[in-house]
């Protein structure tokens, strides 16, 4: 029975991304932060992570993308990825009224999330970050908590309590993207993707110079994201995720060429997609 490490508590998206990958007969352990999850594979108290790495709706999870970059020799790899769809939920006391609330907690992707229909209903309310959406919910649980606040999670969170879930509409497709975590290598899968790290020297058209090699290989570039090297102004690590696996001679010799441009690299990850 393998023990899989997630961004918990139960019932929040990672959790329920890590049923979907591994089922209910995996050992889970809910970690509060993404660094918890890279920890606890990292001493191998767990088999398996998952984190969160990049919503439909609002782009990149910089948590999860700048713990790759603060921890760049961590033995932790991507084995793999599995989408979420994301439904939003605004969780009140049972007869809290909309125009009394004054603080909206939650999860900062789901604030962000929900943000245009969080200033069309409750322009009146702060936003107040937490580690999950559960844990918007436990504080919500609070009775001095409650008179004047709401958090925003999914309907399962207000189960088998006194709390009320409203629908947030949302007409546009809302997915989450997580990683699959762990260590060593995955094995190769009838298709793949992969993942890789890298900064670049600084001089000029060095981007359009390191991946160029991928348009002469004809590799298709899924993602691509930037986030500041935090030690020197404007220096940048980027991601990128490619199709195709390592071990493929056109990928590799597209990421050789790539490795010759840059001043640190290094693959996250080959690993199986559907």
């Amino acid at each position: 029975m393998p023990t899989i490490a997630y961004l918990g508590p139960e019932q929040t998206n990672t959790h329920l991304a890590a049923l979907k990958r591994f089922g209910r007969r995996a050992r889970y352990l809910h970690a509060p932060t993404v660094d918890d999850v890279f920890r606890l594979v990292e001493r191998e108290d767990a088999e398996y992570g998952v984190v969160p790495i990049e919503n439909s709706l609002e782009g990149a999870v910089t948590h999860t993308l700048d713990r790759f970059i603060d921890f760049k020799r961590s033995p932790v790899a991507v084995h793999g990825e599995v989408e979420q769809p994301i439904r939003h939920y605004l969780i009140t006391a049972p007869k809290q009224r909309w125009q009394d609330v004054r603080e909206v907690l939650s999860h900062p992707q789901a604030l962000a999330q929900c943000q245009r229909w969080l200033s069309e209903h409750l322009p009146q309310a702060k936003r107040r970050e937490t580690n999950s959406t559960a844990d918007a919910v436990w504080h919500l649980r609070q009775a001095s908590a409650s008179r004047h606040a709401a958090a925003i999670g999914r309907k399962e969170l207000a189960d088998g309590s006194a709390l009320r879930a409203v629908a947030i509409p949302d007409h546009r497709e809302n997915k989450t993207r997580f990683f699959i975590l762990g260590l060593g290598e995955a094995a190769r899968g009838p298709r793949n993707k992969t993942s890789v790290l890298f900064a670049l020297k600084d001089r000029p058209g060095a981007l359009y110079d390191a991946l160029s090699p991928f348009k002469r290989g004809r590799i298709n570039l899924t993602k691509i994201e930037s986030r500041p090297s935090k030690k020197k102004a404007w220096e940048y690590y980027f991601f990128i995720d490619l199709e195709g696996h390592l071990s493929e001679p056109q990928v590799a010799r597209a990421l050789s060429a790539l490795q010759r441009s840059t001043s640190f690299f290094r693959v996250l990850g080959s690993y199986p997609v559907k």
